[in-house]
């Protein structure tokens, strides 16, 4: 299941009581057990949920040999992958055929497309630290885009990004996009024990999909058609704020929910923070029930 016929793992629980269905659309190098909680949050609040593993992650379809890499020949793929993912298992197997869409990170920018592309599927959709712009630690863009342009070039496409690299079993905690640290510690020991969990990095190939599709994402949010919101994080390090005004300027329908004092991974918050987001993003939910 997937695009060009690839496989395609996921993940689903069918709540006999469902009020509507939830896909929940992960980040760059994630991986299920980072959404564990969420998962049983969303059934308890009565929703059957339905998580799909992005090409190259997880136990889906590589394109490149090594577990540690993040790489796709085409940011569409991607979405194909949801579009197909939604038409073929989530419609069949929803009871109400309520459709919601949960997004974060890397699968932000992966459901703001899809989003654009298919507006009349969901009936309501988050945005959580959506990757509209990449926090490039100070490089410019237009070092970025030269150096991008230089990797085809050269033929660096598999290679890791600069300051990318394979997992190494060091945990990073405080320096990391969590600041709950019993979550993260959790994650990091799933993540040591189970090699497929272990995506680290993304590559020049991917980077420069990536760059293509952000730059689509926000010139089409326009015709994204579904209720959505749009969760910013005041602290985060991975994705850039820029981004994601430009392309709430283009969308103005989409509301932002701004969190001052909360790092990327707003699910990881600290206590008040991530209980209030929870709410936030169940609220937004059940008044589409």
């Amino acid at each position: 299941m997937g695009d060009e016929d690839k496989n395609i793992h996921y993940y689903y629980a069918i709540n006999e009581d469902e009020k509507a269905t939830i896909v929940i659309s992960h980040g760059f190098s994630e991986h299920f057990p980072k959404y564990h909680e969420m998962f049983y949050y969303f059934y308890e609040a009565g929703y059957s949920v339905f998580y799909i593993e992005h090409r190259g992650h997880g136990y889906s379809y590589r394109e490149i040999d090594e577990l540690d890499k993040v790489h796709v020949l085409r940011f569409q793929s991607y979405v194909d992958d949801l579009k197909i993912f939604i038409d073929t298992v989530v419609k069949e197997k929803s009871k109400t055929k309520k459709l919601f869409l949960y997004s974060h990170s890397m699968g932000g920018c992966i459901a703001s497309l899809y989003l654009e592309q298919n507006p009349d599927e969901m009936k309501a959709a988050v945005l959580s630290s959506p990757m509209h712009q990449l926090n490039f630690r100070g490089n410019s863009p237009a070092m970025v885009k030269l150096l991008t342009v230089w990797s085809k070039i050269a033929g660096w496409d598999k290679r890791f990004l600069p300051g990318q690299h394979g997992f190494d079993g060091i945990n990073t905690y405080p320096n990391c996009s969590a600041q709950s640290q019993k979550r993260h510690a959790y994650l990091f020991e799933e993540k040591k024990k189970n090699k497929y969990y272990q995506t680290n990095g993304g590559t020049y190939k991917w980077c420069r999909e990536s760059l293509k599709a952000m730059d689509e994402a926000i010139k089409n949010a326009g015709k994204i058609k579904t209720p959505c919101i749009l969760f910013q994080a005041g602290l985060d390090t991975m994705v850039e704020p820029g981004g994601q005004e430009k392309f709430l300027a283009n969308n103005p329908a989409i509301k932002k929910y701004y969190y001052p004092d909360s790092k990327h991974e707003l699910f990881n918050a600290l206590d008040a923070d991530r209980k209030k987001y929870y709410e936030e993003v169940l609220d937004f939910y059940g008044s589409y029930v």
